[in-house]
């Protein structure tokens, strides 16, 4: 029953879990129902039963990682499988408690699976039971009030750095989910956006979105190069598979910058410059667990209405498992019943001739 592998932040540096982003579900044919959940902070494998490790890591993780970096994810099994499904859908296990994206996150990689003909019934029910929890643990706990995400923690760094944000312009650097977060926490600080995509289309969309009335200017993937060079602020958030920031693009300019890199793998090639202050998702760690300890009262409900919501789990799996021996029990019955009254007609039908012939003869 239910297996997970799963790299995360606690066990997972940012390099080993971008090496593992370039694995997609094709990698995992042979484990069918299988579904992968790559966001920054993880990159977790969810399969219907048990699988056998060596074989995992030869036939799939051993394409990007080494056996001893495999040897350090965590490794769910079973009820505890189910337990950490509920837990991930619900953000409790997010490195920012209480964040948004998860669920999103969590019902894209269950369409690709299932679109790609990864999924059946078990995982199914799993992931599906999954959203009802974390349903749950919103609407009963204030686990997500003043909701807050790894993209929201990385502009309120930007304002402790630069006190306030106001009238400062940002590079921003594609347009999905975490990008868009940042463009609005940005515009809530009053930052003018310089919105750079490598389909200008779709960052026009992006912009009609954020309203006409926020200040962004609008960029093909080309002009990056010149714009990192005239702005203090950047944030990255592409799904490139390489670097898009490489050392060559780099000038040297008369004031400090600080950039973001919220891609996994990351979108900036240099890790250390004097003139730049380059921060990744696991240098949030601080400010999230800031954010951990004051939901902590809440986290404490969340986790008994997670048990609960397994024990439900298994109640369900019980039901649904003995509701074909109830059909066929049914269907004996019906069968059964049908057989009796056809000997009993017969029966009838019998006697009655026989009453009949007895007259006639008499």
């Amino acid at each position: 029953m239910y297996f997970i592998i799963s790299f995360n932040y606690r066990n997972s540096d940012i390099n080993l879990r971008g090496k593992l982003a370039n694995l997609k579900l094709e990698d995992f044919r042979d484990f069918k129902e299988v579904m992968l959940l790559s966001t920054c902070n993880r990159f977790e494998v969810f399969f219907d039963q048990k699988r056998d490790l060596n074989e995992l890591f030869e036939k799939a993780f051993s394409k990007v990682i080494t056996k001893e970096e495999f040897t350090s994810a965590e490794i769910y099994e079973g009820r505890d499988a189910i337990r950490h499904t509920f837990r991930v859908a619900a953000s409790l296990d997010s490195m920012v408690v209480g964040e948004a994206q998860i669920t999103g996150q969590l019902k894209e990689a269950f369409l690709k699976a299932y679109e790609k003909h990864y999924m059946a019934q078990d995982l199914t029910r799993l992931i599906h039971f999954s959203f009802k929890c974390a349903k749950k643990v919103r609407n009963q706990t204030q686990i997500s009030e003043e909701p807050v995400s790894v993209a929201s923690i990385a502009v309120k760094k930007a304002k402790d750095r630069l006190d306030n944000l106001s009238g400062y312009s940002a590079v921003v650097v594609g347009v999905g989910d975490t990008a868009k977060i940042v463009c609005k926490n940005l515009i809530k600080e009053g930052v003018n956006i310089i919105l750079v995509n490598r389909t200008v289309e779709n960052a026009f969309a992006l912009k009609e979105e954020l309203g006409d009335e926020v200040n962004i200017d609008v960029h093909p993937l080309e002009k990056l190069p010149k714009l990192i060079n005239n702005y203090r602020l950047l944030f990255s958030a592409t799904s490139s598979k390489d670097p898009i920031i490489k050392k060559e693009h780099i000038k040297v300019t008369n004031y400090q910058r600080i950039w973001f890199d919220l891609a996994i793998p990351c979108d900036i090639e240099i890790t250390e410059n004097e003139a730049i202050e380059i921060i990744k998702v696991d240098d949030l760690k601080n400010i999230s667990e800031e954010n951990l300890k004051k939901r902590k009262k809440e986290l404490v409900f969340a986790n008994d209405l997670i048990e609960k919501c397994v024990v439900e789990f298994y109640k369900y799996l019980q039901s649904v498992s003995i509701e074909p021996i109830i059909k066929f029990l049914q269907d004996k019955a019906k069968q059964c019943a049908g057989a009796s009254l056809e000997n009993a007609v017969k029966k009838i039908i019998f006697r009655l001739n026989i009453k009949r012939k007895w007259k006639s003869t008499s």
